[in-house]
């Protein structure tokens, strides 16, 4: 039985029961409209739902047996989880019959969310959102994440800045909180507010509120200093809210990477980064708290670079402890911050930026400590994180299986299954309910193998691989790294080869063979194997194109593009 995520207690019994239609007895009108569904007055076997006030908020019993299907909640959220359960055991059903099964769920973190990325380049469309949104309802997440440091949304006081952008609006924002909550799912925002800042310091009028970088331009990260930012980050934040019911917000605060020189060099020499850090911190969490009502969250990355600011934090808010690779250290971080009494979320990666098919081995180690690090030290949630650096190059299709993972991971983190045992079980899920695919071959299966080229390579890469850094960085190449550029391309031909005999969901396998095809093309690119790769190289621009536009705004794939285009120049001199 494919139930992901796998429940706390579930016992598969003899018998079966046979039945072709649903009626629904339940006397919660809110939970009767969500099994809306099974109303076949007509039907032979009933769905009888009942309230159990002694059951948590999310926790739900189901029951398969003689009598038909008998689910006890004590909220309609819980309801909600036990139809995602429900619907995954009618549709393995064969002959109209089901199995007898005794199911009592319910999750080990509060929270748990997805965060993707929409501001370095791909804007995905709200209809691909909501295909997101419909996968992680099914996979029992709760909260939903869009992250935002560019203009890519419709900015109240910023009109003249959206004249020739593409971005979300605040109705596509509406209506996605609504789609979102319709499946028991909190669209919270999320807009940075410190670093990370360019593409609005670029402007000229605003370029004064930015620190000067080494190179005397303007950088990215704002003056905390300067009594102007907090009245430009307010004037971002006013009217932002309102297209989101969320009562939390994650007002960003990473890397700040300028924090200490020119402008800001003497107060930090004098006071410590950290202490000027928590000071902005403090400031513009009391602006959310304040005057917006709503609790923030931060990333806490600078924290933990000036350990000392531990103690000084505000109270109110929730840190972000985020760390993406397989031994970052989630469990003495979370226990330094559970001795301060201070509330945080852990926030692992998918791996898949500067990967273009993810680092499958690595992402799973990773969410597995910070699940298991939240689970013992009483962390507030789990928040899985998909980045798009340079460009945003990797495809949706090969972001599902650390998205499915992260669920499995997040609701069950005790571990009632073995972490094999749960990626089969997640490899039978994709093929089944994401990929669709026909016959034996597992393209789940694939996947997870094409995350792992990065283990041929010559060098481990911290946050990347070294197939994808030689793509931004082309000073550094080495012949004596050209053997694991070449074990990539016999490990990826290897695999295309046995692409070719899958069938599974067209949209899906398009976006899976191009990310096996670039890998194939960078590899043969780095390794100088360079026979006909110039018209390789046009057809993997132009397969990239038509595929961005598919779940993506027309705008930002010239970035990636860009990037390809050079070091094609760089490496067939």
């Amino acid at each position: 039985m494919i139930i992901l995520p796998y429940p706390k207690k579930m016992e598969e019994l003899g018998g079966k029961l046979k039945c072709t239609a649903f009626n629904t007895q339940c006397d919660d009108a809110e939970v009767g409209a969500l099994y809306k569904d099974f109303s076949d007055a007509n039907a032979d076997c009933i769905i009888k739902l009942s309230k159990d006030l002694a059951l948590a908020e999310e926790e739900y019993k189901l029951e398969v047996g003689e009598s038909g299907v008998s689910i006890k909640y004590s909220k309609p959220v819980g309801a909600y989880r036990a139809l995602t359960t429900l619907r995954l055991i009618i549709s393995q059903s064969e002959n109209s019959e089901i199995g007898f099964i005794k199911i009592h769920d319910y999750p080990s973190l509060k929270n748990r969310g997805y965060m993707l990325d929409i501001s370095r380049g791909r804007i995905a469309t709200l209809d691909h959102i909501k295909r997101i949104v419909d996968m992680m309802a099914d996979l029992k997440y709760n909260q939903l994440q869009l992250y935002m440091e560019s203009l890519v949304y419709e900015y109240k006081n910023f009109p003249q800045y959206l004249k020739d952008v593409m971005y979300l609006t605040q109705a596509e924002i509406k209506e996605l909180d609504k789609y979102c909550a319709d499946r028991f799912i909190s669209l919270v925002p999320n807009q940075n507010s410190f670093g990370h800042m360019g593409e609005w310091t670029k402007k000229e009028e605003l370029s004064h509120l930015a620190i000067t970088d080494a190179d005397g331009k303007p950088s990215a990260t704002l003056n905390p200093l300067k009594e102007e930012t907090l009245e430009f980050i307010d004037k971002i934040y006013d009217g932002y809210f309102d297209a989101f019911s969320s009562d939390i917000v994650n007002i960003g605060m990473d890397e700040p990477n300028e924090l200490g020189l020119n402008e800001t060099k003497e107060e930090c020499d004098k006071r410590g980064i950290g202490a000027v850090f928590t000071e902005h911190l403090k400031k513009v969490c009391d602006l959310i708290s304040n005057k917006y009502k709503k609790t923030p969250m931060f990333w806490d990355d600078i924290v933990f670079l000036h350990p000392e600011q531990l103690d000084n934090l505000p109270k109110d808010a929730t840190l972000m402890h985020w760390g993406y690779e397989a031994n970052h250290r989630f469990d003495r971080n979370c226990s330094m911050i559970k001795e301060r009494g201070l509330k945080f979320y852990v926030c692992p990666g998918t791996s898949m930026w500067q990967s273009f098919t993810g680092r499958t081995n690595n992402s799973i180690a990773n969410m597995r400590s910070a699940a298991e690090a939240a689970d013992y030290y009483g962390g507030e949630g789990f928040l899985l994180t998909e980045w798009g650096d340079f460009g945003h190059p990797q495809m949706p299709a090969m972001t599902y299986f650390p998205l499915a993972y992260g669920a499995g991971i997040s609701w069950d983190v005790p571990g009632h299954i073995s972490n094999a045992d749960l990626v089969d079980l997640i490899k039978g899920y994709m093929d089944k309910y994401i990929y669709k695919t026909m016959g034996d071959k597992s393209l789940a299966d694939i996947v997870y193998r094409m995350g792992n080229y990065y283990l041929l390579e010559e060098y481990p890469r911290a946050n990347a691989t070294e197939t994808s850094m030689y793509m931004f960085d082309h000073d550094h190449i080495k012949k004596s790294k050209i053997e694991g550029f070449r074990r990539v391309y016999k490990y990826m031909t290897d695999i295309k080869d046995e692409l070719s005999a899958v069938k599974a969901d067209s949209d899906m396998m398009e976006d899976i063979v191009f990310s096996c095809d670039l890998v194939i093309f960078i590899s043969r690119l780095m390794s100088g194997m360079h026979d006909g790769i110039e018209e390789e190289k046009k057809d993997i621009i132009n397969r990239y194109k038509k595929l961005w536009v598919k779940t993506s705004y027309d705008s930002g794939q010239d970035i990636f593009i860009k990037i390809l285009e050079k070091a094609f120049e760089d490496y067939t001199k």
